[in-house]
């Protein structure tokens, strides 16, 4: 069973979600962890195996980094969009209430507006966020 789930745009904090994976990896046990990248096997279902880890899981990390909220599609931004993989994710954890959701920044990355977010999404802004520097 996994109990955190890790959610990252990979175009945004890809490396940063690995090496975070890897320090809580030495602290924890690294199999209480879900990410994508290492957690789904080749030909599944992606929503349905995302789905499945998020039933399992009592927290969440939703990596945020400076464009997480802001990459642009032809369409407008990809957090808007319903069938956004990372929209998905964080409206699934948020919908969850035995779920803590906790927003991690990341280069230098500040928490997006509630206005700036679809509304399903919105209530990520009222979480405490944690800043993860480079340092």
């Amino acid at each position: 069973m996994r109990d955190v789930f890790i959610s990252y745009r990979r175009s945004d904090s890809a490396g940063h979600a690995g090496r975070l994976l890897d320090s809580l990896g030495k602290r924890f046990d690294a199999d209480k962890f879900f990410r994508d990248i290492e957690d789904l096997e080749p030909g599944v279902d992606f929503p349905e195996a995302l789905n499945r880890a998020l039933a399992q899981c009592t927290a969440m990390l939703v990596v945020i980094g400076p464009t997480w909220a802001t990459v642009a599609t032809a369409a407008g931004t990809r957090i808007k969009e319903a069938d956004d993989f990372v929209h998905l994710e964080v409206a699934a954890g948020l919908a969850r209430k035995e779920v803590r959701v906790i927003p991690v920044l990341v280069g230098g990355a500040t928490l997006p507006k509630a206005s700036e977010l679809p509304p399903d999404l919105q209530g990520l802004t009222r979480r405490n966020a944690f800043d993860l520097s480079d340092a």
